[in-house]
């Protein structure tokens, strides 16, 4: 009988404390950055706010304004606004996309770790009584039954997207983050184009005024 390095349950047990700290201090990074997004939703909401501001005034005021405006510039400004705004209300869903999954996987973490800190206590009895016995027993959990239950009350095409996103995520750790991390970048790129669109809108106002 040989032994072998690679079957060391220290070496094993290093191994993945090593993997679990790294995962860890990688979902810390993630949840820090992602956990900006508010201050980003308020630039976002106040340029919404100052877009609808603006809008009304021109509409209100259209008579006043189209002798220094012109009919042309006038329409032009007003598209730029209302894109900009779409933008901003893009930008908006974007930021409650990440706020929501922020939520659900601190959430989550703070629910599940007292289930998983049991489990691990179990299991050691459980493999404690089984050696004694000389029985060799599974006590992974397993995660597609977890998941089986967990869309058990939803409609089929709710069934159906979860597994579908199960598969297509099986494996990766840092999954939850990674849903929140997009959102938010998309959150930035929506807010940087609200952002630019309102400074356009400015500028041809200023060029069409130029142009009278």
């Amino acid at each position: 009988m040989t032994d072998s390095k690679s079957d060391d349950p220290l070496l094993e047990w290093n191994r993945l404390n090593k993997e679990n700290a790294e995962h860890g201090f990688v979902s810390a990074l993630f949840q820090s950055m992602s956990e900006t997004s508010p201050l980003v939703e308020k630039f976002s909401m106040w340029l919404l706010a100052g877009s609808g501001a603006t809008a009304a005034l021109l509409i209100t005021q259209i008579k006043s304004i189209l002798p220094y405006l012109s009919e042309q510039g006038f329409k032009v400004c007003l598209v730029v606004l209302v894109v900009s705004a779409i933008s901003g209300f893009i930008a908006k869903y974007y930021s409650l996309r990440c706020e929501i999954q922020n939520k659900v996987q601190s959430k989550l973490m703070e629910l599940v770790k007292p289930v998983l800190d049991k489990h691990e206590q179990d299991e050691d009895k459980i493999q404690e009584h089984a050696e004694q016995r000389g029985i060799a027993l599974k006590t992974d959990m397993n995660f597609s039954n977890i998941m089986d239950e967990f869309s058990r009350p939803f409609p089929f095409w709710v069934k159906w997207l979860i597994a579908r996103k199960v598969e297509k995520t099986s494996g990766d750790r840092q999954v939850g983050f990674h849903i929140a991390v997009k959102a938010y970048m998309s959150q930035i790129r929506w807010s940087f184009f609200q952002a630019i669109l309102f400074l356009v809108f400015i500028l041809t106002a200023a060029w069409y005024a130029n142009a009278i």
